[in-house]
């Protein structure tokens, strides 16, 4: 099985580097006798990061195919939005990591074997997604310059674990790159959620066929999907889920749109948007990783600010399936928060802020969301309070930031994991400040993780 470090799914075909079950030798037969053109490609997808030295990537020396690479972003985005998951953005860090690889495999650095970057899950931090939380790579070679971007993309949709990371909704950027050479084709694809400011640009779309100017939807509006009639309220620039119209004093005129574009949309509502439980307690969220953080005063921010009323359900039914995917229970892994006073900042992992004593404890500097302090004082309680964890949940996985060690946290101790066999395979994990460890057990901003 094909694994992806850091979130990504776990189906498909083995890693190249673990050649030896019937499948994998089989891809590997059809490479050694590919010789002719359009030769159906070899195609692995995995992100598994085993124990290896370091290996630096080799200058470019093969042609970089960069109209191959513009279609094959195409083509991932036209079978995304037909399986109605939202469009990834290309990023450029994501597509010079990319080509390194594929320019390593074309030189002989493999020995001209397909195989995945063993160190990907760490270069892409300085390749332009120190944010990233999730990860996946594809890899696929030909042995013929003549196959097509569609033959490449062929291979790896007719593979569960290659179409599994093209599809999947945890990925919103990608990088492309391909080489060719005397050895035919080498493609390599990087999957992240995240990338940092800057590195995204714009990927061409289909040319679409004339139609009437779309509706406009902007925060505050009702709309309704005219596929599954579900009705959603716009808040932060995402479908936030009605039940029931009894909140907001009864029924209210919507907006049709059609289910590509409801499902187009963000997923969660932007990072600092305020929210309100329509009806009832009236209680105020901010939204830091698609959660909704309780807000017991305008004071930390400087006074009362625009809000948007929502569904209270929506609110409590956060982390749900189906309908109720627009909202967090707790804010997601690697998300930075900052409380206003003191100006600590916290990266979130397993639910629970975990201090970030400096800026080069995690990389640089990098955008925050300003919570109530109160939320981080009350958290792991219940009712309001209880979008905060006060320790991780069981079971987290960290990482210290210029460190390969990966630790477990349960029950609010984090012990050094040997091997991830020990766990069932990979996790997914998150980059913290390295003091956050070693000060564990402390008091005040170290108390969120036990001795």
């Amino acid at each position: 099985m094909a694994n992806t470090f850091g979130g990504g799914s776990s189906v498909g075909a083995r890693p190249a580097s673990r050649v030896g079950a019937a499948l994998t030798l089989a891809l590997a037969l059809i490479f050694a006798s590919a010789q002719q053109a359009g030769a159906a490609p070899v195609v692995t997808a995995a992100g598994t990061v085993p124990a290896a030295a370091s290996v630096p990537l080799m200058p470019l020396t093969a042609t970089a195919l960069r109209s191959f690479d513009t279609q094959m972003i195409d083509l991932v985005n036209q079978a995304r939005v037909a399986a109605g998951v939202p469009r990834v953005a290309e990023a450029t860090g994501l597509t010079q990591l990319s080509v390194s690889w594929s320019a390593q495999m074309d030189s002989g650095a493999t020995g001209y074997q397909l195989q995945h970057n063993p160190n990907a899950w760490t270069m892409v931090l300085t390749y332009g997604a120190a944010n990233r939380t999730a990860w996946g790579e594809n890899v696929a070679s030909s042995s013929s310059t003549g196959s097509s971007a569609q033959d490449i993309f062929s291979a790896y949709m007719n593979s569960p674990g290659h179409r599994a990371n093209i599809l999947s909704t945890k990925y919103r950027y990608i990088g492309m790159g391909t080489v060719g050479g005397a050895h035919g084709l080498y493609n390599t694809t990087e999957f992240t959620d995240a990338v940092q400011p800057g590195q995204a640009v714009s990927t061409a779309a289909p040319a679409p066929a004339p139609a009437p100017a779309p509706t406009t939807i902007s925060n505050g509006d009702f709309i309704t999907d005219t596929t599954t009639h579900a009705v959603y309220r716009v808040a932060g620039g995402a479908p936030v889920y009605i039940s029931s119209w009894t909140p907001f004093g009864g029924a209210r005129t919507t907006k049709a749109i059609s289910h590509d574009r409801v499902v187009a949309m963000p997923r969660y509502p932007a990072a600092g948007t305020f929210l309100r439980a329509a009806g009832g307690t009236g209680a105020v969220y901010r939204v830091a990783g698609g959660a909704p953080v309780y807000v017991s005063s305008w004071a930390p921010f400087g006074g009362a600010k625009a809000v948007v009323d929502i569904d209270p359900a929506a609110v409590s039914n956060g982390g749900g399936t189906g309908y109720w995917i627009h909202l967090h229970a707790q804010p997601a892994d690697g998300t930075l928060v900052r409380t206003p006073g003191s100006g600590a900042i916290y990266r979130m992992a397993g639910g629970a802020p975990l201090y970030v004593a400096t800026w080069a404890g995690i990389g640089g500097a990098q955008p925050t969301v300003d919570l109530d302090p109160a939320a981080v004082a009350h958290g792991g309680q219940s009712g309001y309070w209880s979008h905060l964890r006060w320790y991780p949940s069981t079971t987290t996985y960290v990482m210290p930031y210029g460190s390969p060690a990966v630790y477990r946290v349960v029950d609010g101790v984090a012990t050094h994991l040997t091997s991830w066999s020990l766990v069932g395979g990979v996790k997914p994990t998150t980059v913290i400040h390295p003091l956050a460890l070693s000060s564990a057990g402390g008091s005040g901003y170290y108390s969120h993780l036990k001795k």
